[in-house]
């Protein structure tokens, strides 16, 4: 009996792998009964260290407190009321336990992102924008570059030329004289020659025949149609002065206005439609020049059918209007639109014809061509003989 036991608790012994020394000398005890064997079996945990209780952290800590407090005393008397007070290293957020890591380094960031410095920046540049043009509208308006003047506006330039509803042009008449100087710019005049003749075509349509079935009849029509046999371009920019001569109309007594007065009446009147025109003009003998080139054609060249002369112009006008919420609803294609659509034109065109008489052709400026019109025509007669065939 006891040899089958030992042998038994060899073999439990064995076949645990974490079962100590004294677990395996109890286990071969001849005080051993039975009723101890399953003991013996069971499977040992390894040990695991719990963690404190709240307790043992309690008590643990008033006893730091208070050999602090002790070990204090018998360096120097408190003079607190409080015998805790004064004790500085002890406790997880004390001075001593401060984490001298910096804040980034633990995850928490501090610096702009990313996405929103090309916003923020947009927005400086904005802000910066708008107090320099605040700056430079509130300034003398003779004493800015050129360059700062014009971005400092709102304009279009096109092919017809400069037009502008600025506000500081509606309300400033020395910035509104400014912005008229710099933009008279010489026109862009050329010189178009064609050469057409009429030819009548004849279409036949159908066939029909009489009452009586006899003859046959054809339907036809004739159409006289244009025939262009040349068309070519000179210019005529080149020899037109760059720099025009503002000058304003005459008044009712022989007289011409003064400029700063017309400006400055554009400038004080409450009209919602006003605008102001200055108008463009290339000084030339435009009807001996038509004269000179028709002549040359028919006689040099030969050429027996039409000639015109035509002189088209461009960037030939410079124009202000009013900047207010009724001027901008006027000048919508759409209200153009609906004017024609419902006859409300038969009204409106009236209405801002007379709104603009006030300032129409008050301003003009004049632009010397500084070639006479025969020898400009004689210095092209090479070209014009190259051009003209039929």
């Amino acid at each position: 009996m006891g040899k089958s036991h030992r042998a038994n608790g060899a073999a439990c012994s064995d076949a645990v792998p974490g079962t100590n020394e004294s677990s395996a000398s109890v286990s071969r005890a001849p005080e051993t009964s039975a009723q101890s064997l399953p003991t013996a079996r069971t499977r040992v945990p390894p040990s695991v260290t719990m963690p404190p209780s709240y307790d043992d952290v309690m008590s643990s800590t008033r006893e730091e407190l208070v050999v602090g407090y002790v070990q204090r005393e018998g360096a120097q008397t408190s003079t607190s009321a409080s015998p805790f007070t004064p004790v500085d290293e002890v406790g997880p957020f004390s001075a001593s336990n401060i984490p001298e890591q910096a804040i980034q380094d633990i995850g928490i960031d501090t610096s702009v992102s990313q996405e929103t410095q090309p916003l923020m920046s947009t927005y400086v540049q904005q802000q910066v924008q708008q107090d320099q043009e605040r700056d430079m509208r509130t300034a003398d308006p003779y004493m800015l570059s050129s360059r700062d003047f014009f971005a400092s506006l709102e304009y279009k330039r096109s092919s017809n030329g400069y037009s502008s509803s600025d506000p500081w042009l509606n309300t400033n008449a020395r910035a509104l004289r400014r912005f008229i100087s710099e933009t008279n710019e010489r026109p862009r005049v050329s010189i178009e020659v064609t050469g057409s003749h009429k030819e009548v075509k004849t279409d036949e349509y159908g066939m029909r025949r009489d009452r009586n079935d006899q003859n046959i009849h054809q339907s036809s029509s004739s159409n006289a149609e244009t025939v262009v046999d040349f068309k070519f371009t000179m210019q005529l920019t080149p020899f037109i002065h760059k720099q025009g001569s503002l000058h304003t109309a005459r008044a009712p007594n022989g007289e011409p206005y003064e400029i700063d007065k017309v400006l400055e009446d554009y400038v004080a009147a409450e009209n919602m439609l006003k605008e102001i025109k200055v108008q463009k003009k290339a000084i030339w003998d435009y009807d001996l020049v038509r004269q000179k080139i028709v002549e040359f054609i028919r006689t040099a060249v030969e050429y027996p059918h039409i000639v015109t002369v035509d002189f088209p112009m461009e960037g030939d006008h410079t124009i202000v209007k009013t900047n207010n919420k009724i001027g901008r609803l006027w000048r919508h294609p759409a209200t153009n639109l609906l004017c024609l659509v419902s006859c409300v034109c038969l009204v409106g065109w009236p209405l801002k014809y007379f709104a603009v008489k006030r300032w129409r052709n008050k301003v003009m400026s004049d632009f010397v061509v500084m070639i006479p019109p025969q020898q400009f025509v004689e210095n092209h007669k090479d070209f014009i003989r190259s051009q003209v065939s039929w």
